[in-house]
């Protein structure tokens, strides 16, 4: 992998790129050659990092308002040890709040990623390899570093790949470089993992898989991102002016009590437990929970028309948008061509249309 990461394939002509790879572009790699290269390369996948469920639950317990909370339990429970029993029902209505809101936040999330690892899998791409002399059909995640390709227009292009033969093909790589023309590549030319050919077909050897690809990196960038999330930051905003607003009120309480009954003994028995519960009551305890079941029936009316909701702070992330910008029909669409209706010259018929185009395609294929 080392090796990979240390060629720069862009600027390298295309003999001495099979040279470096060790790939006949008239065969392909033999299996014992795949084999070997999956060892030192891996799979040409961006792996995902997936926490322990005991670790993502332990985390619905993190954050301002979670430790809000969880500071407002605590001085219950020290309350209804120390002062007034009657707080420890406190504790229990805010634990039991603590740990519902957790619950429903983590199931959905799991039974989300179900669904989206039975999605990928139906959705994965397939990528036509030169293999041991003869062209087959295969997920693009066996692909290894000097596998020979066959791309053609509509496909996605599985892996970084360098062009070899003497074709032009019109790649779309918006997703990648924002560019919102398709780019012409040519023979030496480098086509990047997940964009989309436009135009025309050419073969390709494929120089980096997985992380190492353009897209992968990509990824990694992606992955490291972690924003704060909008719904976090209302109830922060709540939480916070409640707080302020009652942190001023027991400033004030205790100068002026003492001010007016000079009795230190009174501010300990009465203003203290006093400014103390009202700085508990202050924390929205029922908050967090409502927002949680609010977003969760949200995302339940929004599976039975077909959207699917991983996280379920999504749901008020989309309600909150004012703009959405969308750069071209195929992000918000199939992104897959298909013919509708066939409109034949004179002397001919649709069906006569239809074979002359299929006998015009190039099958590349082998049916074993």
């Amino acid at each position: 992998m080392l090796a990979e990461k240390s060629r720069n394939y862009e600027t390298m002509s295309v003999e001495e790129v099979l040279r470096e790879l060790s790939t006949n572009p008239s065969t392909g790699l033999s299996e014992t050659e795949v084999n070997e290269r999956v060892r030192r390369y891996g799979y040409n996948e961006v792996p995902e990092k997936k926490e322990h469920p005991a670790k993502k639950f332990a985390k619905k317990f993190t954050g301002f308002t979670a430790w809000m909370l969880e500071a407002a339990m605590v001085v219950c429970v020290i309350l209804g040890l120390t002062i007034d029993p009657a707080r420890l029902i406190d504790a229990y209505i805010i634990a039991a709040l603590l740990v519902v809101n957790a619950l429903i936040g983590f199931i959905h999330e799991e039974h989300a990623a179900r669904a989206v690892e039975l999605l990928k899998q139906r959705l994965q791409v397939m990528a036509r390899v030169l293999r041991n002399g003869s062209w087959q059909s295969m997920p693009a995640r066996f692909l290894v570093p000097g596998d020979i390709i066959r791309v053609r227009a509509g496909d996605i292009v599985p892996a970084d790949a360098k062009i070899i033969s003497n074709e032009e093909v019109e790649v779309d790589q918006s997703a990648l470089t924002g560019e919102s023309m398709p780019v012409a590549k040519r023979r030496g030319d480098v086509m990047y993992s997940g964009s989309i050919v436009r135009r025309g077909e050419a073969t390709a050897v494929v120089v980096r898989t997985g992380l190492n690809t353009y897209f992968g990196k990509t990824v990694q960038l992606v992955q490291t991102a972690r924003p704060k999330l909008h719904m976090e930051e209302i109830i922060s905003r709540v939480v916070s002016a409640l707080l302020i607003m009652v942190s001023i009120l027991v400033i004030v309480m205790f100068p002026l009590t003492y001010f007016y009954l000079h009795s230190l003994m009174f501010l300990a028995d009465y203003v203290l437990p006093l400014a103390i519960m009202l700085v508990v009551f202050a924390v929205p305890v029922a908050l967090p929970a409502m927002f949680t079941v609010t977003m969760a029936v949200g995302a339940q009316e929004m599976a039975r028309k077909g959207a699917l909701i991983t996280k379920l702070s999504a749901v008020e992330d989309a309600a909150s948008m004012t703009v959405l910008c969308a750069d071209k029909t195929g992000t918000l669409t199939y992104n897959r061509l298909t013919v509708t209706h066939v409109v034949p010259m004179k002397g001919y018929s649709e069906d006569g249309v239809l074979l002359y185009g299929a006998l015009a395609s190039r099958r590349l294929i082998r049916t074993r």
